[in-house]
């Protein structure tokens, strides 16, 4: 999957119980606040990045997006 794509074939309701990496960032999540940006769902606007990287990759050398940062990676942190 391309990085700032919706989750293929997910509704809304499904992308929100979608587990998200709690290190994901994006500039809105420093803007407007946590609990005012949904990391679930790519935004075509937005630019990703890893809190512990500090990088648009994550430690693991995968690029950091919410379809990227999810429980299957070895570095994933659940929120």
């Amino acid at each position: 999957m391309e990085p700032n794509q919706t989750l293929p074939n997910a509704t809304t309701s499904e992308a929100q119980d979608t587990p998200v990496c709690r290190r994901l960032r994006t500039k809105m999540y420093y803007v407007v606040g946590r609990e005012h940006v949904n990391l679930r769902v790519s935004s075509p606007t937005a630019q990703y990045w890893c809190s512990q990287t500090a990088t648009v990759m994550g430690p693991d050398d995968e690029p950091c997006s919410p379809e990227y940062c999810q429980p299957e990676r070895g570095c994933f942190e659940t929120e």
